[in-house]
């Protein structure tokens, strides 16, 4: 996970260097364990979000939802998209589109959308042992983040696929290799760790189940993680809270 270093309004330096540094580094380790830890078992989380494009000047309300529910066909459940092809492809949209969509703002922060979004793409054997690993493990990202009921609206998360692979298939078992990009952090000068990027290899397994294909497990590693060939100025806190607003999310594989 890559740090950014967003300057304050005044200064010409990022505003976490000198003494800050050391405890944001700490942050963005502790978060990327956790994130990681959400793999064990039946399941992991990137960070992703979504927006609603609109004018600079009439930014709309945020859209929660994990990714650009505009741009597909499926039948949705709770934002999500199901009803795959029982071949190849179907298993690989589905690995794509169910971890966009345990990647957005409204799945780290609102435990309904959280749990009614895992009910639309776990097995029925691995629904409830992800909704616990899942409450537990967000609940110590946002304490991580200094996220309240008082700033979640400032929450950024998105996440977005970058290929797959396909390492096993049959008609009633998938496993597909999903790498990912993502973003967390909050738009408030005032938080612990402003937005940081970060890189996953998601190793997804799917089952048919119920005429679908369904997420059985996942589990993840970090990287590839590519070199940060950007400048020495990241974009600060105001421009990536307008950002967030104004750009739709990751659409949906499919």
């Amino acid at each position: 996970m890559l740090v950014d270093k967003t300057r304050t309004e005044t200064g010409g330096k990022p505003w976490w260097r000198g003494m800050a540094i050391t405890g944001v580094i700490f942050l963005v380790l502790v978060i990327l364990a956790v994130l990681v830890s959400l793999s064990g078992g039946s399941g992991g989380s990137t960070s992703g979000g979504s927006s609603d494009g609109q004018s600079q000047t009439a930014p709309a309300e945020r859209n929660d939802t994990g990714g650009d529910t505009k741009s597909t066909a499926k039948k949705l459940v709770s934002g999500v998209p199901v009803g795959y092809t029982h071949n190849q492809a179907g298993a690989v949209q589905a690995a794509v589109n169910y971890q966009v969509a345990r990647s957005s703002a409204a799945y780290f922060t609102d435990e309904k959308v959280r749990h009614a979004t895992l009910a639309a793409m776990m097995t029925r054997q691995a629904l409830d042992r992800q909704i616990r690993n899942d409450d537990n493990g967000m609940q110590q990202v946002l304490t991580s983040l200094g996220v309240t009921s008082a700033n979640e609206d400032e929450l950024v998360a998105r996440g977005a696929a970058m290929g797959t692979r396909v390492t096993t298939y049959t008609d009633q078992v998938a496993t597909v290799e999903v790498w990912m990009a993502g973003l967390v952090g909050v738009t408030d000068k005032n938080a612990p760790m402003p937005a940081s990027a970060s890189w996953t290899t998601y190793t997804l397994t799917l089952q048919w189940q119920s005429g679908d294909w369904k997420l059985a497990s996942i589990t993840s590693v970090n990287g590839p993680t590519p070199l940060d060939a950007g400048s020495d100025d990241p974009t600060s806190v105001d421009e990536f809270r307008t950002a967030d607003r104004e750009f739709n999310a990751p659409p949906y594989a499919g």
